[in-house]
């Protein structure tokens, strides 16, 4: 699943997006333009900036020199009314780490934004060899590498439903098979393991059900961990014959239908079946909580050897 990025400007600056685009699709980003098909037939535009904010997991403002305003008797340059609108949006919708504005030196910006780091360009007639914004769009490209490595916290629970899955289930596991010695099943003594987390692909169907059907469709036998407090069913895969000495574990995180409810919710949902934008949503929270377990999982010292994420297939 790709990172999808929005990015809008004026009319006048559309050139600019568009560049801005090509470099980022380069870079193997999923990109919208504001006139990609964004706005619908009989949807207002408002309706569909505050849909379309929570639908991408970044935004980019282009702000070019394409108005006048007048302030205290003196003219500036100014953005148009509606970039800075925009941008103001996603700011609210995905925060300062996520939105991004790009001004075209002497573009005069709200005062709220003074004393923030904001990339500036001049502007030229051959954007390929204007250093300065292929610079500015390089280290934009970065931080949004670096930032799509992290798990944070949105709109939606899909970072804190990871965070519960880890701490109260995957933690616990790994802690107790690592102080034990040994775990005997059915006669055949394990000292080593590997724990595998299966993500499912999406979430159309009651994931309780579908873990039931995944484990029996690979003939996986549920036992239980023992641990100081209590047992914890997990699911294995088990050969008589097999002489494997790595116990192989799954499990499916049930938790993750939590996302399904909550994004219903927050958009009101009055019919079946599910929308392009619903489908949107549900990938990027799939992938935070995916994102946001691995990170856990790389920092402990009982599960970074031991538990592997991979998707359902």
């Amino acid at each position: 699943m790709k990172t999808r990025i929005f990015i809008g400007s004026s009319g006048e600056g559309l050139k600019v997006a568009e560049y801005v685009k090509h470099k980022l699709q380069k870079a193997e980003f999923e990109v919208y333009l504001w006139t990609d098909d964004i706005f619908k037939a009989n949807n207002s535009v408002l309706e569909t900036l505050l849909r379309e904010a929570s639908l991408f997991d970044f935004g980019i403002m282009v702000a070019t020199k394409d108005d006048f305003t007048k302030k205290r008797d003196k003219e500036f340059e100014t953005a148009r009314d509606n970039v800075v609108f925009e941008f103001g949006l996603f700011l609210g919708r995905l925060g300062t780490n996520r939105s991004f504005v790009i001004q075209e030196k002497g573009t005069e910006l709200p005062s709220d934004l003074y004393g923030i780091t904001v990339p500036r360009f001049e502007m030229s007639d051959n954007l390929n060899s204007n250093f300065e914004l292929n610079t500015e769009i390089d280290k934009i490209v970065k931080t949004i590498k670096e930032k799509i490595q992290l798990g944070e916290l949105g709109l939606l629970p899909s970072t804190v439903l990871a965070i519960g899955y880890f701490e109260n289930f995957v933690s616990l596991i790994c802690e107790s098979l690592n102080l034990l010695n040994e775990l005997e099943v059915k006669g055949k003594k394990y000292k080593k393991f590997q724990f595998n987390i299966i993500i499912p692909k999406d979430l159309d169907a009651d994931i309780k059900k579908r873990a039931k059907i995944y484990f029996k469709n690979k003939s996986l036998e549920e036992i239980e961990i023992p641990s100081s407090s209590r047992s914890y069913p997990i699911h294995i895969q088990f050969d008589d014959d097999s002489i494997e000495e790595t116990l192989q574990l799954y499990d499916m995180p049930t938790t993750i239908g939590g996302i399904d409810k909550a994004i219903e919710m927050y958009m009101r949902k009055g019919h079946i079946g599910k929308t392009e934008q619903q489908k949107l949503l549900e990938e990027r929270e799939l992938r935070n909580f995916q994102t946001t377990l691995e990170n856990l999982i790389a920092n402990d010292a009982f599960t970074k050897e031991m538990v592997k994420v991979i998707y359902e297939v």
